[in-house]
């Protein structure tokens, strides 16, 4: 009922609770402040401190400050330090959660000098629920309240994973169906949203092909490059002085290898192999483009280069063979001296990257988390004391099923309290057609 809209007047009644149960309340909610309240029941013997989900503009705001700061818990061990967990939590809950312990441990505190048998439990949902698993870490750091513990409706991913197995002995977290906010995170959605860009491009016909063609390319460019090396250093800018080929020739082959300047297309598969195999006899060896040619032909030991314009450069073969082992020497080298350089600039761009690029830390809904999953019942006529077709069952799940989110019809509709209270009714009306409920109170 404290979750719902209501007139607080009608919490109180439908609890049972008095203005002298009340120790603390606040009822507007203003950002970084949720809107609580702290009553005793004395029936359970419990002091309950209930805060509410986001509702306001504020309170959203509140849940959109989702910064990730670094929040530490101190282990207490009958009033001594155990252990120091460290770890990050969601910016606005743990603000949230500070302003609330300032307010509640001076009368918490008397309350419980008071009524030292009396336990503390907080509960919460939604947003709440992580201000209240917060809340929970810091009221257990002091010896008074180390009994706290900390009931969670579909809690909103507030910390990081060490910080939440810490929690499982004193914090329950309870997930209905297919809530998807205590899967909800910045990473998850990051994850989310790329998922989603590479399936929309993948379920193009006409962008699957253009990615197709564009991976056909890149590996015949890179498997030209890798065998083309004496070729791309003896068309440099400065002419070679041992080389055997002139200065206009050279020139020529400059433009032609440059196809970003003049717009030509250069098919560089048959000089690849030439070049990575210069001991072949090979009548021919062309390189193609749109208005030029430059062809290598071996006739009777000469090798001439020609142009379609009509220029031609002849050498001797010995001159040929001592120009490829010059080149094929030079290659190797500065292809070692270019694997070397690429390995150091590679591990000062990582050197560089690693302080500059801060990665997203991934934040988890805390403690102990009880799943409610909703199944087909293996009994068609259901008897009368159920009033569903559905079987509720519970799970224990692991935490890095929250990891990712996973996208359904009501998750949104699922997380609202209304349907947490339908699928624990449903739960309980199997639980009592079981007989379950009524051993454990009898075992009680």
């Amino acid at each position: 009922m404290f979750y719902s809209k209501n007139r607080f007047s009608e919490f109180l009644k439908f609890g049972g609770y008095s203005q002298e149960d009340v120790l603390i309340h606040k009822s507007r909610a203003r950002l970084m402040q949720p809107s609580f309240v702290l009553v005793r029941d004395q029936k359970a013997k419990c002091f309950l401190l209930f805060i509410r989900g986001a509702i306001s503009p504020r309170e959203r705001l509140t849940a959109a400050s989702s910064v990730e700061v670094p929040f530490h818990h101190i282990v207490l061990n009958e009033g001594q330090i155990d252990n120091v967990i460290l770890g990050y939590a969601h910016c606005g809950m743990l603000a949230a959660a500070r302003w609330i312990s300032n307010l509640v441990m001076p009368p918490l505190r008397n309350a419980v000098r008071e009524f030292p048998d009396y336990q503390i439990k907080v509960i919460g949902h939604s947003m709440g629920a992580g201000i209240g698993a917060i809340l929970t870490y810091i009221l257990r750091e002091h010896y008074d309240f180390t009994s706290c513990t900390c009931l969670a409706f579909g809690p909103a991913a507030c910390m990081t994973w060490e910080l939440a197995e810490s929690g499982k002995d004193f914090i329950t977290s309870l997930v209905n169906r297919d809530d998807v906010v205590p899967a909800l995170s910045k990473v998850a959605m990051e994850s989310l949203r790329s998922e989603v860009m590479v399936s929309s491009k993948l379920d193009d016909p006409q962008d699957e092909a253009h990615l197709g063609l564009f991976a056909k390319i890149s590996q015949r460019v890179a498997f030209a490059k890798s065998h083309m090396l004496s070729i791309s250093h003896s068309t440099g800018k400065t002419a070679d002085p041992d080389s055997s080929i002139s200065e206009p020739l050279l020139k020529e082959a400059v433009e032609i290898t440059q196809p970003e300047e003049n717009g030509l297309k250069i098919d560089c598969i048959h000089e690849a192999y030439f070049v990575a195999n210069p001991e072949q006899d090979l009548s021919a060896v062309s390189v193609d483009a749109s208005a030029e040619r430059v062809i290598l032909v071996n006739n009777d030991g000469d090798v001439s280069v020609e142009s379609a314009a009509g220029s031609a450069v002849s050498a001797s073969q010995g001159d040929v063979e001592s120009n490829a082992t010059l080149d094929s020497e030079q290659a190797s080298s500065t292809a070692k001296e270019e694997a070397s350089q690429n390995l150091n600039g590679s591990g000062k761009e990582k050197q560089k990257e690693s302080p500059s690029a801060p990665a997203l830390r991934q934040l988890f809904p805390p403690g102990r988390i009880i799943h409610m999953v909703a199944q087909p019942s293996p009994d068609p006529n259901p008897g009368e004391g159920t009033s569903s077709k559905e079987a509720i069952s519970i799970y224990e799940t692991p935490r890095d099923l929250y990891g990712r989110i996973r996208l359904a019809p009501n998750m949104i509709d699922e997380h609202y309290m209304p349907s947490y209270i339908s699928t624990m009714e449903l739960l309980l009306e199997q639980l009592q057609s079981d007989n379950i409920v009524s051993r454990a109170s009898d075992d009680l």
